[in-house]
């Protein structure tokens, strides 16, 4: 039977049982090591993805508050400019007045002295005495006029103290921009020392595992360089058969398909792919419970294929697509790189994946295709590591015995299902605090979680607000508070507060994207939902 310890050293050559068992607790800690390096990588990224949001999210804030200062500015200059004309109007209405009264009263004083025109006397003094109505209105509008200018002066003040605080704001907000981009800064470089680590421990492992101490990852290993070998024999058969010529076999041209999200690709070699690839590599991914997949990539990392599970077709939902269409996809990041143009016998990469609302990690066991002496790909099996308050725990006689049943080894099989760690495991029970105390008059008051609306941070304190609005201090942090509550019922919505999700009354729309919650009580407390949180609140509300 072939297998990777045909290029390997011979087992002569091995090293002493002592040796042999320090070479496995070497291999065991390098292992360990790439694990939490991988981890960790992930969860910088996690954190570097979540000060990006921010960013954007202060982006927006900082335009629209800069669009307010510019309406406050506006509106300011309108204010004034009515002030004036309104000041201009009054002046001439003043006139106007004046001058009507003394004809008024010049019309009078001549009738009443003239005895020629008696007869005409009532038409004339009815007349005026629609004009000395008209002149009484004049005097009621100028007390209109004198009421909306103090209110539009108020408004002018207001505003430009509302000018004021914007700029205030905004240059607090270019403050936070700052740091935050620092803090993003120092992320990548964590992350890059994780990736280093990872690197080194992954060389170890492999330096180990190549001299021929075998580990759990060895029966792995061994189907994936003898699927290697049947691709490349199923490759060079179709060049013999003048199916595919060279050229088009290594071709590189990557043409995208319209309309899809993420981007789709073809190549002039995929129809061959399609054909000789999925009956070679669907089987092995269910050769045990852990492995997620097994497919190829090209040099490129160009996964042409995938399992059935991975190949539906893609739909107008670019987040459905990216969890359940992942055929014909390019892979950019810096492991798949790796992976795809490594030309050792075999290679084990850990990495943290995030799919959908789901996160992972991972161990990829790969082995290249070579056509004519050239790399063409690379023969991949992902594998799911469980990483629980204890070691991983791999039962190597059950893999031994699903890749010996592969092989179609009866002798080998015991015909009983390979056991599910995950599944079969017992759920731990994890018990939450029903009641929280504060310090009150000298002594600890007790509430009860139901009676709770909301924690939140102010002033770098945190406190508890209860239905009736009373507020008091408590000694932790939203972060410590958000580890510690019951996730089915108290929720972070907000970097500055954590919401009792029994209390919420109503739900308003909120600017970019965002929610603006009221909750039940007697001050009806409005609680903003930030972009980056609605997710969450999706989980407990569903939407129309």
């Amino acid at each position: 039977m072939d297998s990777m310890f045909q290029v390997l050293p011979d087992r002569q050559t091995r090293f002493h049982a002592n040796d042999l068992n320090l070479a496995k607790s070497m291999a065991d800690a390098s292992y360990q090591v790439v694990i939490n390096a991988a981890d960790i990588t992930g969860h910088v990224e996690d954190i570097t993805n979540r000060i990006v949001e921010q960013t954007e999210l202060l982006g927006a804030v900082a335009s629209s508050i800069e669009d307010m200062t510019d309406i406050n500015t506006c509106i300011a200059t309108s204010a004034h400019e009515l002030l004036v004309e309104a000041n201009i109007v009054t002046d001439r209405m003043s006139e106007v007045q004046a001058a009507a009264t003394r004809s008024i009263g010049e019309a009078i004083g001549l009738i009443d002295d003239t005895a020629t025109i008696v007869n005409r006397l009532p038409a004339i003094k009815g007349a005026l005495d629609e004009i000395a109505r008209a002149v009484d209105g004049f005097g009621e509008v100028a007390r209109l006029r004198d009421r909306v200018v103090r209110r539009v002066a108020s408004i002018a003040e207001s505003t430009a103290r509302n000018r004021e605080h914007c700029e205030d704001i905004l240059e607090e907000v270019a403050q936070l921009n700052e740091a935050e981009q620092e803090t993003k800064e120092d992320s990548k470089n964590v992350s890059n020392q994780c990736l280093q680590l990872s690197d080194l421990g992954s060389e170890l492992y492999y330096t180990i595992l190549a001299s021929g101490v075998e580990t759990a990852d060895t029966p792995f290993i061994e189907v994936v360089m003898e699927t290697a070998k049947t691709i490349t024999a199923a490759l060079e058969a179709a060049l013999d058969n003048e199916e595919i010529d060279l050229a088009s076999l290594f071709d590189e041209n990557y043409v995208q398909m319209p309309d899809i999200e993420p981007p789709k690709y073809t190549t002039r070699w995929l129809p061959l792919i399609e054909k000789l690839i999925p009956p070679i590599c669907e089987p092995l991914s269910t050769i045990t419970p852990d492995v997620v997949l097994c497919t190829i990539t090209d040099r490129n990392a160009y996964m042409p294929v995938n399992n059935l599970k991975f190949s539906h077709s893609p739909t107008n939902d670019p987040a459905w697509n990216a969890t359940h269409s992942r055929h014909r996809i390019r892979h950019r990041d810096r492991i798949s790189a790796r992976i795809a143009r490594s030309t050792k016998p075999f290679l084990v990469t850990v990495f943290r994946r995030r799919l959908g609302d789901c996160t992972q990690i991972l161990k990829d066991v790969s082995s290249p295709i070579f056509i004519g002496g050239r790399l063409w790909g690379n023969v991949r099996m992902l594998i799911l590591i469980k990483v629980e308050n204890v070691d991983y725990i791999l039962k190597q006689m059950d893999i031994h015995r699903a890749v010996e049943r592969m092989r179609g080894d009866d002798a080998a099989g015991t015909g009983k299902r390979t056991p599910d760690l995950e599944t079969e495991r017992p759920k731990p029970h994890r018990d939450y605090p029903k009641k929280f105390c504060f310090h009150h008059a000298g002594r600890l008051k007790i509430i009860d979680n139901h009676d709770i609306q909301l924690f939140f941070a102010k002033d770098r304190l945190v406190f508890i607000q209860t239905e009736d609005g009373k507020q008091h201090s408590v000694r932790s942090t939203l972060s410590d508070l958000e580890e510690k509550l019951d996730g089915s019922q108290f929720m972070r919505c907000h970097r500055n507060y954590i919401v009792n999700m029994n209390k919420i009354e109503y739900l308003t729309n909120w600017f970019n994207r965002g929610y603006l919650l009221t909750l039940k009580g007697e001050t009806k407390t409005e609680i903003p939902v930030s972009r980056v949180f609605v997710k969450h609140l999706k989980k407990y509300i569903e939407f129309d």
